[in-house]
């Protein structure tokens, strides 16, 4: 049975309240997704639920899941009081964003070290970048997701944003006390003088090389086009809390100054990606004896709006055989030796497969809001969406998103499912609010195709956190694998 049938199966009839809630959606056999729209007048069209946040129970037994929270959602600790209120982001916000984000991927797989300052040169050919040089959103606290962690003795709790892609010196950042004069406002940064555990890193072991002065072991960020510093950092030591039950004896960050750092309200960077002195590498840098615990794992809620996310720091490794789940093989890759990548073996288009080329390797990013898929691989795809959708009225390009529909007037209609799938079984089947990107918000009468081409020279496929929604997933590192398991948040 192929996948794209047995999904739809799975499913059955489903009924969605996402970022839109003036549609439905059913699957059939062929995997083809039939979307009812709701006019104002609908009497079977559901109130609007009222948003509650929640919060998951900390301690082992649930894996230390710590709640996940997009930066828009009304319940980030971003929006606190007196702080940054409820924004959605601005759609020229979004893909700013992600060309950004693209820019420090690329800069990264040139130079062998995701350098965030390191400005990348403009892509031969493909994607259009418009953004120039490297001084937008550069150095910290633009990601999309954030959870709330204590540092500390006692706990300070802060929320931070959270990352896989190893950026600097690949470490975890945080913004501390006494900030840069005149950088307010100051008072979502740690305060080392508050902490008995406290610890500045001396040259050694625990720093690297390439920044030991004499007996100091510091940094800044220097923006390469006016050689202007953007930020300093010192790396320290001290005790980090993910619940109650769990914490990180002598857990290695930089403690940074930087006037920037608030954009979002964040406090700083988990890195989760696998440089020595990441979280990941401190967590897994011994053999487990029983191979039953995951480096870590994630689950990106639904919309920003929701808060029904997660991210889970060492929790139980679950079980891939049942028939919402599946995993695949992490690629060794000397070029892009920190890097998690997978290998994307096909696209399925409803019920016609798309092949990969031979640049099928493939990175989940969860600082990247789009999925990007190099031009070969890209064109197939956006040829087979156009000729199954050929009976609907195309709307223009919108920015790097060429693929766009008009359905005003129509009392609903039906699109292809789109699934990714990987090497050794693995899939993703995004749904509707994680395939289109609504221009005017919650309207019909512009949507386009959240997925785009690459430049020619990209290293690899780039999956959004778009496409990722709702699915659990697992980074098992020391199993040598990835995996999905769909509908865990």
């Amino acid at each position: 049975m192929a996948p794209a049938v047995a999904s739809a199966i799975f499913f059955g009839l489903l009924l969605l309240l996402p970022l839109c809630s003036s549609y439905q959606t059913s699957h059939n056999p062929w995997s083809r997704q039939f979307v009812r729209l709701r006019s104002s007048n609908d009497e079977s069209r559901p109130s609007t639920p009222t948003k509650t946040c929640w919060s998951i129970p900390s301690g082992p037994v649930n894996g230390n899941k710590l709640p996940l929270i997009h930066r828009s959602s009304p319940c980030s600790p971003l929006n606190s009081v007196g702080k940054r209120r409820q924004q959605e982001a601005l759609p020229t916000d979004v893909f700013d964003r992600d060309v950004q984000r693209l820019r420090t991927i690329l800069a990264a797989a040139q130079s062998g070290v995701a350098d965030a300052t390191a400005p990348a040169p403009a892509p031969a050919s493909g994607l259009t970048l418009p953004i120039t040089g490297a001084d937008n959103g550069a150095v910290l606290g633009s990601l999309d997701y954030s959870v709330t962690v204590g540092y500390g003795t006692p706990a300070q709790q802060l929320p931070m944003d959270f990352d896989t892609l190893r950026l600097g010196n690949g470490i975890s950042t945080l913004r501390c006390k006494p900030c840069r004069a005149g950088a307010a406002p100051c008072d979502r940064a740690f305060d080392p003088g508050r902490s008995s555990s406290f610890a500045r890193v001396t040259c050694g072991p625990e720093c690297p090389s390439s920044i030991c002065d004499g007996s100091s072991c510091s940094f800044n960020f220097t923006f390469r086009s006016n050689h202007s510093v953007a930020a300093n950092g010192t790396f320290v030591k001290d005790t980090l809390t993910l619940s109650p039950s769990a914490t990180v004896a002598s857990f290695v960050l930089a403690c940074v100054d930087v006037d920037n750092f608030h954009v979002t309200g964040s406090s700083g960077l988990l890195d989760l990606s696998r440089s020595r002195f990441s979280l990941v590498s401190r967590l897994t840098s011994s053999p487990p004896t029983d191979n039953a615990t995951a480096a870590f794992s994630y689950c990106l809620p639904a919309s920003a709006t929701s808060s029904r996310g997660f991210l889970s720091i060492g929790g139980a490794l679950p079980d891939f055989s049942g028939g919402n789940a599946g995993s695949t093989p992490l690629v060794d890759n000397p070029r892009h030796t920190n890097s998690y990548l997978v290998k994307l073996a096909r696209l399925n288009v409803s019920d016609t497969e798309l092949p990969a080329t031979e640049s099928n390797l493939a990175a989940l990013e969860v600082g990247t809001s789009f999925t990007f898929f190099p031009p070969a691989i890209y064109n197939a795809l956006r040829d087979e969406f156009r000729k199954q959708m050929s009976m609907y009225r195309p709307a223009p390009a919108y920015r790097m998103l060429d693929t766009c529909y008009n359905f005003t007037g129509l009392p609903g209609f039906e699109m292809p499912a789109v699934i990714l799938e990987f090497d050794g079984g693995a899939t993703l089947q995004p749904d509707v609010d994680q395939m289109l990107y609504f221009v005017d918000g919650d309207d019909f009468n512009y949507v386009c195709l959240a997925f785009a081409a690459l430049p020619e020279d990209f290293p690899y496929a780039v999956i959004g956190n778009r496409a990722q929604q709702t699915v659990e997933v697992v980074y098992d590192v020391h199993g040598g694998k990835v995996g999905f398991i769909q509908g865990s948040c």
